[in-house]
């Protein structure tokens, strides 16, 4: 692809429209949007999640979140790009560092969130340059999904109104997020791919009245408890909808919406709900087949980790391929819920490594090897991660691993007051590593989805104030990381209720063992050695008699459950 072409042909498109620069977002439904093109990746080559683009005629700036910055500058052009780190340059900042007064900010009204086009606003009245929406696409319009649309459950009226029930008469909400949707309408997209939530999606729920689906693709199940359009309909069905208040996440709806409801005389407030929260809590079903799909998963990983660490020469592809091979004998698997993470030596560094975009490296050496993969069964989703060493580690590398180790098992031990802030058990993860002079500049975990988004809410990190309560599944990944090397591990976390009433605490839903080679024994406490202990010989109970068969992969889980 030629991304220098591309930019240029950007800048030709700024002219067309009397604009100075331009924004350009990752994608165009904010978690949703099902084409592999982003806008970013098409005329920068960086091909992360998580990023914002300001372009004008003669600068080019991209800000990404700590865990892309080594990769944004591997993967851009230094002598066209600038690299900046989110949060310092969040959106109004990276515009401001741009524009200079009276000038012309281009935007696309799918490519900004109303929260941050309303900041822009706000930006713009101090600084002195003003704002245009277009609302075509910039460059590269959206391609049509080839996937169509089935039913998973037949709960979906009970969701439905639960949804409902948050709204006062009159009230309409909006719902633009992947995951809200898929749950509240119980539904899901076909073939296989690493979203199996609807893509280009949105919906519309009134307080008393059927709600609405929108998506761009065929819906293959007929159901009562919902009325279904094309999203290209939007703007006309809403015309003959009763004039009401429609409430909706400004952080997770682009500029369109909102735009589009009140041009045709509807009044936009944000809502009060978090939306987000109520597929984060999982009923008893749920959590029985996360349990199940963690179980399987965590063979499937044992087995890739000693063929890591066992094989005379391989490659990252070649392990990654391994462990989805080892995942197809499994009647209910459906996909990996993301590409596979699988990182040698230097490449561990690279925070979200794929070797399919940055180069497979060869495996027949000494190194670190990390591997950080997901699954989709057809109940359920997984997301797990291990750092291993092929060969002798030294002791720096024991004693990060061990830090990171430190955190882990901290993290999983807490009893906390029910509903506490997911911001305070953020803090507590980096406690150890803190301890060592290092950070990790991304948050602690997230929630995971019952066959669904693999990253949900709630989000733990040091900015998020969503409540942690009972029945939530989610990760808990904290890492080290300098230019040379990265170590991350991440167990799935089940919350539950403590023996201390009004307190919840966390059971580890995945079984894989942590690296025996790497833990430096004298630095953990007893508390933390009998944790370890406990739950090595869980993962040995649970699995040996499985690899009976298997000498490669028995031997290796009896080096790594061994009691310390």
């Amino acid at each position: 692809m030629n991304f220098n072409e591309n930019l240029k042909k950007l800048r030709d498109e700024l002219v067309l429209c009397n604009a100075d620069a331009i924004l350009v977002s990752m994608n165009n439904f904010f978690g949703n949007f099902d084409s592999e093109c982003s806008g970013i990746a098409e005329i920068s080559g960086f091909t992360g999640s998580n990023g914002k683009a300001v372009v004008s005629k003669g600068r080019a700036i991209l800000s990404v979140d700590g865990r892309y910055t080594k990769q944004a500058i591997k993967q851009t052009d230094s002598t066209i790009w600038e690299i900046k780190t989110y949060p310092e340059f969040d959106t109004k900042t990276l515009v401001c560092e741009i524009l200079s007064p009276k000038q012309i900010l281009a935007v696309g009204a799918f490519s900004i969130t109303y929260t941050s086009y309303l900041s822009l606003l706000e930006a713009a009245q101090k600084s002195g340059f003003s704002v245009k929406v277009l609302e075509k696409f910039p460059l590269f319009e959206p391609v049509k999904s080839s996937k169509f649309i089935y039913l998973i459950d037949n709960d979906i009226e009970t969701r439905i109104a639960r949804l409902q029930d948050t709204l006062s008469e009159g009230e309409v909400a909006l719902l633009t997020d992947s995951a809200v949707i898929g749950w509240t309408f119980g539904v899901r997209c076909e073939p296989n791919a690493d979203k199996c939530v609807l893509p280009n999606c949105i919906a519309i729920v009134p307080h008393s009245n059927k709600p609405m689906l929108f998506s761009d693709l065929v819906l293959k199940d007929q159901c009562n408890a919902f009325e279904f359009f094309n999203i290209a309909q939007f703007e006309d069905v809403i015309k003959r909808l009763p004039k009401s208040e429609f409430v909706l996440d400004y952080s997770r709806t682009s500029l369109y919406f909102p735009e589009v409801l009140r041009r045709n005389g509807f009044s936009v407030q944000s809502s009060k709900t978090n939306y987000c929260m109520f597929e984060a809590i999982k009923n008893r079903t749920e959590i029985k087949n996360m349990k199940i799909a963690c179980e399987k998963a965590s063979l499937a990983f044992i087995k890739t980790l000693a063929f890591a660490e066992n094989a005379a020469s391989t490659s990252e592809i070649e392990v990654a391929k391994f462990f989805e091979n080892e995942l197809k004998k499994y009647d209910d698997f459906v996909s990996l819920s993301f590409n596979s993470i699988s990182a040698f030596d230097r490449n561990t560094a690279i925070v979200h490594y794929n070797p399919l975009t940055h180069g497979n490296t060869k495996m027949d050496t000494d190194g670190l090897f990390l591997f950080d993969a997901g699954v989709h069964f057809n109940t359920a989703t997984t997301d797990m991660t291990r750092t291993i060493h092929r060969g002798s580690p030294d002791y720096m590398a024991k004693k990060i691993y061990t830090s990171v180790l430190k955190s882990i098992i901290l993290f999983s031990s807490l009893k906390f007051p029910d509903r506490s802030k997911a911001y305070l058990i953020d803090a507590i993860a980096r406690v150890f590593i803190w301890n060592e002079g290092y950070d990790y500049h991304f948050g602690t975990g997230h929630g995971v989805g019952s066959f669904a988004n693999v990253h949900e809410h709630p989000i733990i990190s040091s900015n998020s104030d969503e409540k942690i309560m009972e029945n939530m599944v989610m990760t808990v990944e904290p890492g080290i990381y300098s230019d040379d090397f990265g170590i991350r591990l991440e167990n799935m976390l089940l919350t539950r209720a403590a023996n201390t009433p009004g307190f919840i605490e966390f059971e580890t839903l995945n079984f894989i063992p942590f690296s025996r080679k790497l833990i430096v024994v004298e630095m953990l406490s007893d508390v933390e050695r009998n944790w370890l202990n406990e739950y090595h010989k869980k993962i040995f109970d649970k699995f040996a008699n499985r690899l009976t068969e298997d000498e490669v992969t028995l031997n290796w889980l009896k080096e790594n459950t061994k009691e310390l």
